[in-house]
């Protein structure tokens, strides 16, 4: 290797560790975290595995799963809730169900697989406005 090489690369492995630094230093300035919702959405965590999405907050034949939409034990955004039919899961009932993205189609779940909550009682901190789509 000649000497101009050599100095390319020793100056190079000198750039590279810097900008690595600053890059992981902004990264959570860019990414959201749960923490970080807006007032007009929130963050949920889903606590079971292969949950519905719906396209109403219902279990009826009327409205059916999305097709290959399910989600599960992972953080979604939510953006209101409101009452449908009852889930029951093993201790767990309710009536409310959340209207969520997961990174799909946009639908309703029941709030039984939400972390937090009551049963038969709305999400915390989640609004219930009525005007929900």
């Amino acid at each position: 290797m000649t000497s101009n090489l050599r100095a390319a690369a020793r100056s190079l492995r000198r750039v590279i560790p810097a900008g690595a630094v600053a890059t992981a230093a902004a990264l959570p300035l860019l990414v959201p975290s749960p923490a970080q919702a807006t007032t007009a959405d929130a963050q949920v965590y889903v606590w079971a595995t292969g949950v519905n999405v719906r396209a109403c907050p219902e279990t009826s034949a009327a409205c059916p799963p999305i097709s290959g939409a399910q989600i599960g034990r992972r953080y979604v955004t939510a953006f209101c809730q409101r009452q449908g039919s009852a889930v029951v899961d093993g201790p767990y009932r309710n009536n409310w169900w959340v209207q969520v993205n997961a990174g799909g189609p946009i639908g309703w779940i029941s709030a039984v697989y939400i972390r937090g909550g009551d049963n038969d009682q709305p999400v915390p901190g989640l609004s219930t406005d009525s005007f929900c789509q």
